[in-house]
């Protein structure tokens, strides 16, 4: 071998011995080793599930324009980092480990729970746990009616009965009765289940150090937002209903001042809807637990158009699934405007904490 190869081998590993470990070479968020873990719970419906492709992820990962903020999320080899300092469970699967891109509806998805995982374990110095509980399709008036609101009249029921049984003429009104609140009931047993065996989910939990319910989360309204008689009320029954549920939750999960944040439906223009949303957190029994927090101010308008006018169809397909991945009710499939939402459901949560 000649000299200059050898001269050009010392230089080489004197220089990668002399600099510092990098951060992709090392857990940068290692699990936190203090107090009980704090625990948050994610719930409503399809957009808490999330459904933004990781590819869009991966476009504002590797865009030089938007690396600074998302760049954390990838390994100089192209892998996905996670947070071992933020656990997630969640329903979908049920699926769950440290926080990483993939808590969404599926593997390929992301929602809300990537930039609030973020931003709490910034916050924190606390293990975190995040309990995702939520199902698409769900409305408040129906799947998650909490047990203190009160059920349709008999004629309502009866009218649903007889629905029912053109399709399935064995249907009871029991059948009928049991489908309001299921999703509710299915919510709190999924929590207790998680924390009566998070040794079995989490093998790094320490019993002794226990864990807190420190926040409730709750982003949903699509199905109740379209429904002609509630819209025709102007949701006021909707509000009704919301503050029941929250005064439920805290009964059951036996956390009397659980701090509550609402995230805005930001999935369409604002109205009534969201007037009805942002009237649960002006309660007066809500003040300084509940924080409504907007959404609407991360649509994207650009990908919106892009959607709409089907430019995923043509030659130019490239530019919508940089950066979308579904239609508007499921926030165009934007890993930018649910990471941006779940960013700011933690800070909304974290001024409701500091108080």
């Amino acid at each position: 071998m000649r000299i200059g190869s050898w001269v050009f081998i010392l230089v080489t590993a004197y220089a990668c011995a002399s600099v510092p470990e990098s951060a992709f070479n090392k857990d940068p968020w290692p699990a936190a080793t203090e107090g009980p873990v704090k625990v948050f719970i994610l719930a409503g419906q399809s957009n808490m599930q999330g459904h933004a492709a990781l590819r869009t992820l991966e476009y504002l990962i590797y865009n030089e324009e938007t690396a600074a903020e998302y760049q954390q999320w990838k390994d100089r080899d192209g892998r996905w980092t996670a947070r071992s300092d933020v656990w997630v469970w969640t329903t979908d699967g049920p699926r769950y480990g440290k926080l990483t891109p993939g808590f969404g509806a599926n593997e390929m998805k992301l929602g809300p729970e990537l930039g609030f995982g973020w931003v709490m374990g910034e916050h924190l110095n606390e293990q975190i746990l995040l309990i995702k509980t939520c199902w698409g399709g769900r409305s408040v008036r129906q799947d998650f009616l909490p047990p203190g609101a009160e059920m349709p009249d008999d004629d309502t029921l009866q009218k649903e009965l007889a629905n029912a049984r053109k399709s399935r003429p064995e249907t009871t009104l029991d059948d009928i009765k049991a489908q309001y609140g299921r999703a509710y009931r299915d919510m709190i047993a999924h929590v207790n289940e998680v924390l009566a065996n998070l040794k079995q989910s989490f093998p790094a939990y320490d019993p002794k150090r226990g864990y807190e319910l420190a926040g409730f989360v709750w982003f949903q309204g699509w199905n109740d937002m379209v429904d002609g008689e509630q819209r025709a009320e102007k949701y006021v029954n909707y509000t009704q209903r919301l503050a029941q549920l929250i005064n439920d939750i805290r009964k059951d999960l036996k956390a009397p001042d659980l701090p509550v944040v609402i995230g805005e439906l930001g999935a369409a223009p604002r109205g009534d809807f969201q007037a009805a949303q942002q009237a649960v957190a002006q309660l007066p029994e809500f003040k300084d637990n509940v924080r409504f927090v907007r959404t609407r101010d991360f649509w994207e308008p650009d990908v919106e158009e892009m959607a709409n006018s089907d430019i995923w169809q043509g030659p130019d397909w490239v530019k919508f699934y940089n950066v979308g991945s579904e239609r508007g009710y499921h926030y165009l499939g934007s890993a930018r405007i649910y990471y941006k939402m779940g960013k700011a459901f933690a800070q909304g949560m974290i001024e409701l904490l500091d108080k």
